[in-house]
């Protein structure tokens, strides 16, 4: 079946369906499995439905509208059905019929080898094997699903990407209503905006990875290019009410990779047609004049960045107390005292010391499966290698590696769209939590890897 031109009036009836299933999330208690439910029907069609129920139902996980927020995870009610959408979708893919392509075999190799690695990790090597053994399993199927669905839409590709900015969208329509009410920041308090999400993070990392999709899909499809970096702008600029600097972090990677990408290519290549250099460089002069000119702009940034003072790393006097009491810093430490303790082979997949005493409070059982067992580690590098050491991390490394050469291939865009969606887990590390938003992370790259693939190669600088 041939796929149809996406039109304004198709994207508008498909982001109202997104809103109104997201709303029904929203409704406590129960709305997360009833939206969870659809979705499960839902996905067994095409490989485009199988892949849009997927990533639909990966955004519902996130979201929680009640004065009292609770942390991802859940209770059985919403863990169960989100387990049961992945698995579900990634038979449906299995059993779908799919010319062999070239990229399609080589992360075939890639994927094949991280599982195994992941594998026998939680076997022989983790602290917690129970847990290690359900991440390694439920991470190795969902990137395998999410393979297989990109191959299976690849020439639906710039579709797919449309739909994930269409959940951005949806998310901010949501969100907007909730920006002047208590409950848009009931996570946290103190001017951190959730919206309809769980944690300001969460929604942060999440607007920076549909913000991507949107910009990606409005340079494949030129029908639509103004809606789509609208869209995109939107979801970009809630960015601020969440103080994210995980996200502001992510974004200005992908701009400095945008930059050095360009400048190699020569100017070649670059989608950008419709902005001259001349006027970003005149619209970002501005935007410094103004901050030093007008103090409500400089405090608003200031603010941004010290998360309203407080976490300032100047606190003390003695710097490893300051960045041990920063917003990442205990992590960093704790993850050097890992790598320190288990260099080659890593703590475990998926687990860290305290893992087995928290399964009581923070996990949830099924027949002793642990079906949700999250963890916080926030910086990607060090997190790799504290969980499958440094043996892990050097099958890790050339699959991105390889991915991102792919991704360049198609223009100096998708390759920073790459490192944004990547550079989003060097604060918020959820690069491995593929029943959460690591799924998300995962859609985006993969896609953009095939995307890449199916372009012609790079000019030379």
């Amino acid at each position: 079946m041939q796929p149809t031109t996406p039109t304004v009036r198709t994207m508008a009836r498909e982001t109202g369906a997104l809103v109104l299933l997201f709303g029904i999330a929203c409704i406590p208690a129960i709305g997360q499995a009833i939206a969870l439910s659809i979705l499960i029907v839902m996905l067994f069609g095409r490989p485009d439905r199988t892949f849009k129920s997927l990533v639909a139902g990966t955004t519902v996980t996130l979201i929680t509208v009640t004065s009292a927020r609770i942390f991802i995870g859940g209770g059985l009610l919403l863990v169960a059905p989100k387990w049961i959408l992945l698995f579900a979708a990634c038979a449906r893919s299995l059993v779908a019929d799919g010319k062999p392509t070239k990229i399609y075999g080589r992360l075939i190799k890639y994927w094949g080898l991280l599982a195994g690695v992941l594998v026998i990790n939680a076997l022989f090597v983790s602290a917690v094997p129970s847990i290690s053994g359900f991440k390694a399993i439920s991470f190795s199927l969902g990137l395998l699903c999410v393979i297989r669905l990109a191959m299976l839409t690849a020439d639906r590709n710039a579709e797919m990407l449309l739909f994930m900015s269409e959940m951005g969208t949806a998310v901010v329509i949501l969100s907007t209503p909730l920006l002047p009410l208590e409950v848009g920041y009931a996570a946290l308090g103190g001017g951190y905006f959730n919206g309809i999400f769980y944690h300001p993070q969460a929604l942060g990392v999440f607007l920076v990875l549909t913000g991507a999709a949107s910009f990606a899909a409005a340079f494949k499809m030129p029908r639509l290019q103004r809606e789509l970096i609208a869209c995109g702008l939107a979801q970009w600029s809630m960015i601020y009410f969440t103080r994210c600097r995980t996200a502001l972090l992510a974004i200005i990677l992908g701009g400095i990779v945008y930059i050095i990408e360009v400048l190699f290519r020569g100017g070649k290549s670059s989608r950008i047609r419709f902005v001259s250099a001349s006027t970003i460089s005149l619209a970002v002069t501005g935007f410094l004049l103004a901050a030093m000119l007008f103090p409500i702009i400089k405090e608003g940034i200031a603010t941004f960045v010290r998360k309203g003072n407080v976490q300032a790393i100047n606190s003390t006097e003695d710097w490893m107390v300051a960045l041990s009491m920063g917003s990442r810093g205990g992590q960093i430490i704790n993850d050097l005292d890992i790598i320190d303790e288990h260099p080659l082979l890593g703590y475990g997949f998926g687990v860290e010391p305290g893992s087995e005493s928290n399964m009581d409070t923070n996990s949830v059982l099924l027949w002793g499966i642990p079906l949700s067992a999250p963890i916080e580690q926030g910086f990607l590098p060090l997190a790799t290698v504290a969980q499958i050491g440094v043996v892990g991390s050097l099958v890790i490394l050339p699959f991105l590696i390889s991915m991102y050469r792919s991704a360049r291939r198609s223009s100096a865009e998708d390759a920073a769209f790459f490192v944004a969606v990547l550079g989003v887990n060097f604060g918020e590390m959820i690069f491995f939590s593929f029943g959460s938003m690591g799924g998300l992370v995962w859609v985006m790259l993969v896609f953009l890897t095939v995307s890449g693939s199916m372009s012609g190669r790079i000019p030379e600088g």
